[in-house]
């Protein structure tokens, strides 16, 4: 779940994945093209990039411990997952979120699953080149829902190739505040977007659920 920042309410992680599925699937236009392969696998593996974590979790997003995360993540990147996509896209995330750290247990972790991924490529005939490209924008759609899902400003870039067969890199900006996400130059298949996450007040959750309404505009910076 993510903790707001400035009030007292928190997000749980389904709904930080109901943006990042959403964004997936609004992705492309005439200068960022479609990754090649089928619209449904990627929104089912960057809309399910967190699928461990369950509905209405309580695991504060930068507040656990590596004995409270490693079991999710495993957990997370040993699910089965008849999309063998969407599934390669799931454990692509979780390889890179193991190998932003460098304790010892999140080495190991992101060498096993490392060599788990490169198994998985093989056996699959998935290429290397592509789930590298697919995982930027993973990671720009998750930290686009992360900034709003922390409700506070925040803004940041991910380098993404905007053309399938171009190694071309461009610098996609995101600017969050007051639920309006505003992104530059706009990778989106429609000129805006308006949506809706709930977050539930945090005193009692998540025994009692008191739902908060976060709404949204996706637009051009």
């Amino acid at each position: 779940m993510f903790k707001s920042k400035r009030r007292s309410i928190v997000t749980p992680q389904s709904e930080h994945l109901k943006l990042v599925g959403t964004l997936a699937m609004l992705w492309g236009n005439a200068e960022f093209d479609n990754p090649p392969i089928e619209k449904n696998s990627m929104i089912a593996g960057m809309g399910q990039h967190d699928r461990g974590y369950g509905y209405l979790d309580d695991h504060p997003i930068g507040g656990m411990s590596d004995d409270e995360w490693l079991p999710i993540a495993r957990r997370t990147f040993s699910m089965e997952c008849s999309d063998i996509v969407a599934d390669t896209i799931v454990k692509y995330h979780f390889r890179r979120l193991a190998s932003s750290d460098t304790s010892a247990p999140r080495k190991s972790l992101a060498n096993e699953f490392t060599q788990l991924l490169d198994e998985q490529l093989k056996k699959h005939n998935l290429s290397k080149k592509l789930f590298d490209r697919l995982d930027r924008i993973t990671n720009l759609c998750d930290m686009i829902s992360f900034s709003l899902c922390f409700d506070v400003p925040a803004s940041g870039k991910i380098s993404i190739f905007p053309r399938n067969g171009d190694d071309s890199e461009v610098d996609v900006n995101y600017h969050v505040e007051d639920g309006v996400i505003a992104v530059s130059p706009w990778p989106f298949s429609v000129k805006a977007h308006q949506g809706y996450l709930v977050a539930y007040h945090a005193e009692g959750y998540p025994e009692k659920l008191d739902p908060f309404i976060l709404p949204y505009l996706l637009k051009e910076n």
